[in-house]
């Protein structure tokens, strides 16, 4: 289990909260958003802290993708 300082929650929940806004709402339910959250928290766990890449995980397989840098 990871444990998370509140700055790198905060980045968590803000990345999100974005990825949710950016969906439509047709595609919202509370399945999408807990696959959404579960990718933030497997990137947040290996590491990841930035705010975009972060967004940007929660936004696969949504149909709309980000474009950022790759993360490794």
């Amino acid at each position: 289990m990871s444990v998370y300082d509140p700055e790198t929650l905060d980045i968590m929940h803000h990345a999100l909260n974005e990825a949710w806004a950016l969906l439509p709402q047709r595609s919202k339910n509370k399945f999408v958003k807990i696959d959404m959250a579960e990718r933030v928290l497997r990137r947040a766990a290996a590491g990841e802290r930035d705010l975009a890449r972060l967004r940007a995980a929660a936004l696969v397989g949504t149909g709309i993708e980000e474009a950022v840098t790759p993360w490794a």
